[in-house]
């Protein structure tokens, strides 16, 4: 599931889900780490559990979503419930996950993230979001304790819909517990297509003019 109203309608629940390439090029080019038990608190139908089993298909996935179309591609297990609601005796065996990784609503991202916090203090947790989270008044104060350690802009606008992109920006915001460095970078966000290549080759032309 996604972060914002996209369009003149919005959908049920933000169901935007992130496409597959999104997911694919951070974790395979960016994102660092063997983790071992995961969870997908907005998995609706498994675009990214699939994506994670990829990367870590020996890792246990657990996929949750409020009113999920199907069981999360790539999940060992899932769940139809809300995540804010997610019982406190609920599967021992998973109930230390070391990664939490989604695309929450964005109505309800704070929420999200603070409760992963809250419940899985020892646990990596991954977010896609729009760059104007870290805007508002309301999420000031919020925001002094729970800095990323981690902030991959993404130069390629995703499209959540097929039909183009909106005009934000996004992210991925990684919290590493007990990391106090931070980092930025700026990625191309997708897969390599042709549009990629055609503007590194124009890049390497200009530096290369500048050398000679």
């Amino acid at each position: 599931m996604s972060a914002t109203n996209r369009g003149s309608e919005r959908r049920a629940n933000d169901f935007y889900e992130t496409p597959e390439t999104v997911t694919r090029d951070f974790l395979l080019n960016h994102f660092e780490g063997n983790f071992h038990t995961i969870l997908e608190p907005c998995a609706g139908s498994g675009k990214m559990t699939k994506v994670l089993k990829e990367r870590y298909p020996d890792s246990h996935i657990t996929g949750i979503d409020i009113a999920p179309e199907r069981f999360p591609e790539g999940a060992n297990v899932g769940i139809a419930m809300d995540f804010l609601e997610f019982p406190e005796d609920f599967g021992q065996n998973n109930k230390e996950f070391d990664l939490i990784f989604t695309n929450p609503p964005y109505s309800l991202a704070k929420e999200i993230i603070t409760h992963a916090m809250e419940r899985w203090p020892k646990a990596t947790i991954v977010m896609l979001l729009r760059g104007g989270f870290l805007e508002s008044k309301d999420r000031h104060f919020w925001w002094q304790d729970k800095l990323p350690t981690e902030l991959y802009i993404l130069s390629k606008r995703p499209s959540f819909t097929g039909k183009g992109t909106d005009s934000a920006l996004y992210a991925w915001y990684v919290w590493r517990p007990g990391v106090r460095e931070q980092k930025i970078r700026v990625i191309w966000g997708d897969e390599h297509d042709a549009d990629y290549d055609k503007r590194m080759q124009r890049f390497y032309a200009e530096v290369a003019g500048k050398s000679t």
